[in-house]
C-alpha cells in the first residue's frame, strides 16, 4: 500500500471539489458540510461525471439523472443501481490523501 496525496488541507472548505485521476482510478474529492469524501468520480448508472451534481443532507446527485447517492457509504439511495465506491480519507502531515493497494 502506498499513500497518495490528492491536495494540500489549506485548500479544503465546504463546497470544495476536485476531480483526479490516478493511473485508472478516477475519484472525487470533495467537502460538504465539514466532512472530506473521497469517491469514484463517474455515476455506476451511465458513467456520467459526478463533478457537478448537487449535495443535500450528506447525498450526492448524479447532474444527469438525479440519482442519489450516500457519501458516507456510497450506497443508491433508492437501491436501483450499484453503489459508488469510497475510499477513507488519509491524513498525513499537512496533505490528505488515501492508502492506494497495487
Amino acid at each position: 500500500m502506498a499513500f497518495r496525496a490528492l491536495d494540500k488541507l489549506i485548500n479544503l472548505h465546504d463546497g470544495y471539489r476536485r476531480q483526479i485521476k490516478i493511473d485508472e482510478l478516477e475519484l472525487l474529492l470533495l467537502q460538504a458540510e465539514g466532512v472530506v469524501y473521497i469517491i469514484q468520480s463517474r455515476c455506476p448508472h451511465r458513467e456520467a461525471p459526478l463533478l457537478h451534481g448537487d449535495v443535500e443532507g450528506g447525498i450526492l446527485y448524479c447532474p444527469n439523472h438525479q440519482f442519489g447517492f450516500e457519501l458516507s457509504t456510497g450506497r443508491h439511495v433508492e437501491g436501483l443501481c450499484a453503489a459508488l465506491k469510497c475510499y477513507p480519507p488519509v491524513y498525513e502531515g499537512n496533505e490528505i490523501g488515501f492508502w492506494l493497494t497495487e
